[in-house]
């Protein structure tokens, strides 16, 4: 049996991955789970899956309540997520855990767990980590297989042609909500709008990025970390429908597409039964009624994605200046402080800083993620302080 310990259970990753996991019980035992808010729906969800240990990793309960919480006896609570993990001793963690904290996370997996297999969902560890992670993942030897289905695409995708004969990397986007609407009304659209995704099912940041295409941005970054691509040879196309996840060009001119439906239970159960899933997992493509289509990103629309290559080719701290500022800006924009285009423009001013001196250990990392918020925390205010 393959144990697992998931990272976020009630997050949309964990949750999918349950569902996931329900089809190989004959190979998979989850341990182990955290949650970082939700405590009682993370307690049922050990109860109907017979998860015996859950991590409690943030305040889910309030002070009236401590006194008066019993755990059930068949699940052993833990606070610290290291302890849990050098107990357990997994085979696998998948780390579904959203935004920067999930790079603590990936850190805490490899220091608990050396010579185990990190799935890893949490981008932002790749993004904010970069050779950091890498160099840490080696001397642990923990494998890293990375879970965005656009990655999960390359790597499969890699791994069937080879490093060498792979010329370019396809990224596709599916343009999010407003990718026809007309670039003046885009200072109007509400937090609401912004949450519904046209193919995906995800939580309210990733919903937002997945419109700004940030996202996209991030895994530009991501890939370049990841399979050692320079910025000149990775592409991003909008692809609406979400069905070819990402695509390969051969030095010999010919290109090669992932595709399955947009269903995250894909990439997440690849990595988990990591290098083969021996069954059926989702829905099959049915190709009797289906129209592809591409279109060129336009960076006038979409200029987090120029950013990010310019981030790739920079490097330094600038992509942790891009995701910090990013989140700082999505969360204001959540609260209905600043407007939907202002996301941009603080992401924008934070990165005009220098950020050319690059990071050499998590603290590094830490630190410079901090002062990337402060300055985007200054220029949200600044822009407060314009509207009033």
């Amino acid at each position: 049996m393959r144990s697992i310990v998931i990272l976020g259970i009630t997050g949309s990753i964990g949750t999918t991955a349950l569902r996931g996991c329900e089809l190989f019980k004959d190979q998979i035992h989850i341990v182990g789970a955290t949650c970082n808010s939700r405590l009682h729906e993370a307690l049922e969800l050990c109860k109907q899956h017979e998860i015996p240990n859950l991590c409690i990793t943030g305040k889910c309960l309030d002070r009236s309540q401590e006194d008066s919480f019993a755990a059930p006896k068949d699940i052993r609570i833990w606070t610290d997520v290291s302890e849990m993990l050098s107990f357990l001793r997994p085979h696998t963690i998948l780390n579904g855990i959203a935004g920067s904290p999930g790079l603590k996370a990936s850190f805490q997996a490899m220091e608990s767990c050396p010579s185990s297999t990190l799935a890893l969902a949490n981008k932002e560890s790749v993004v904010l980590g970069g050779q950091v992670l890498f160099k840490r993942a080696e001397a642990t030897g923990c494998r890293i297989i990375p879970v965005d289905s656009e990655h999960s695409a390359i790597d499969e995708l890699i791994h069937a042609h080879g490093h060498e004969g792979i010329s370019k990397l396809v990224i596709t986007a599916s343009g999010g909500p407003f990718r026809t609407r007309p670039l003046c009304e885009l200072s109007s659209i509400t937090p609401a709008q912004a949450i519904k995704h046209p193919t995906w099912k995800m939580g309210p940041k990733i919903s937002i990025d997945s419109s700004t295409l940030a996202n996209k941005g991030l895994e530009v970054i991501e890939a370049h970390y990841l399979f050692g691509f320079c910025a000149s040879d990775i592409e991003v196309v909008i692809h609406p429908q979400s069905i070819v996840h990402s695509m390969v060009r051969t030095t010999s001119g010919q290109v090669y597409a992932q595709m399955s439906p947009p269903d995250m239970v894909f990439p997440i159960m690849r990595a988990l039964m990591w290098p083969k899933v021996d069954r059926q997992v989702g829905s099959a493509l049915d190709f009797t009624e289906l129209d592809l289509t591409f279109r060129k990103l336009d960076g006038s629309r979409f200029p987090f994605v120029t950013d990010a290559f310019e981030c790739v080719r920079l490097e330094g701290a600038y992509p942790i200046a891009y995701n910090a500022a990013n989140e700082v800006a999505v969360q204001a924009f959540i609260e209905e402080k600043i407007r939907y285009t202002d996301i941009r423009n603080v992401v924008r001013q934070v990165l005009d800083f220098d950020w050319t001196t690059g990071a050499t250990t998590l603290d590094d990392i830490l630190s410079m993620q901090d002062e990337a918020f402060a300055k985007a925390n200054a220029a949200v205010q600044a822009i407060i302080e314009r509207y009033r």
